[in-house]
Order: C-alpha cells, then structure tokens, then sequence
C-alpha cells in the first residue's frame, strides 16, 4: 500500500472519496475546502484509489501538529482504527520534522461514558473516563495519546470532545 501526499493533483481524488465514505459529513466541495487548509496523506492500491486519509493542522507557534481528521474504508462502512496506522506514523513522522513536540486529536463522546450526559468538572470525568463501544479511544491510547481535556458540547448537546495529547 502506497502513501500519497494531498497535492493539487489528486484533491479532488481524495474529496471524492471522503464524500462517498461519509456523506453525513462532507461533500466534494466541503472535503476538498477542508483538504485545502492543511497537510494530508491517503493510502491506497493505487494513486487514483484512496482507501483511507488523514489531514492535519499545524500550530507553530504551540510546536503542535494537530490529526483534524481521518478515516478508511473497511468493506463500505466508514472506520478510524487500526487500519491507518501507517498514515498516523506518516503524521508523527511529519509533525517531528517541523519540530513540533505535540500531536493532538479531539475524538467525539459516542461510545464514551461521558456521552449524553452533563458534565461534571473536567477532573473528574477524566478520571473516570472508560470506553462503553468505541474501540478507536484505545487504540488511541495504545498509540501514546492520552486524555488531557473535554471540550464540553463541541458536537451537539451533550456530545463532547476529548483531547487526547501525545509527546513526540
């Protein structure tokens, strides 16, 4: 499997594919102005047949690179998991050449035992933060990333976002 940077040439190529993998989320026109604000790489059997993408942010003056957003293609159905590690190791890979010392990602609530609920102190949901159904939180942390924040309702009500940091 080849790794392929996100270029002018191929955008539209991985715009496309996003928008068919997660149409609830991303159109052409949306994928490829989402693309066009950062650095990416996808994977796949060929150049013109992206099966999974990651696109990130970089915050310089932070020394942070950020993972924005990522996915593949497992069988039709849409998946962040183990399948891009690759491309998270492309990430890091990255982010240690700008001399960034972070790489951060904020993961959604759903499956977490915080979802749907009102938060307490950031603290305390921390502390007793488990997986309930959503295996690519532990795969997270077993990459190095871990829980460092909650950004409360970022998603929805009552549907928040985890920072999970990892030092490079």
């Amino acid at each position: 499997m080849e790794i392929y940077k996100v270029n002018l040439e191929n955008i539209d190529i991985v715009a496309r594919f996003m928008a068919h993998v997660k149409p609830e989320w991303w159109d052409n026109k949306g994928a490829k102005q989402q693309l066009s604000e950062g650095i990416g790489w996808y994977f796949g059997k060929s150049k013109d047949m992206p099966i999974g993408w990651i696109l990130c942010k970089s915050y310089d003056c932070y020394k942070t690179g950020e993972i924005e957003c990522l996915g593949f293609n497992n069988c039709g159905a849409f998946e962040i998991g183990k399948g891009l590690q690759p491309l998270i190791e492309k990430s890091e890979e990255w982010a240690k050449e700008q001399g960034f010392v972070i790489m951060r990602f904020t993961i959604g609530t759903r499956g977490l035992s915080c979802h749907g609920k009102t938060l307490r102190k950031p603290w305390e949901e921390l502390r007793d933060l488990h997986v309930i159904d959503r295996e690519e939180y532990n795969w997270f942390l077993s990459m190095g990333y871990e829980p460092s924040g909650i950004l409360p309702n970022i998603y929805g009500e009552k549907y928040h976002g985890i920072l999970l940091v990892k030092t490079l």
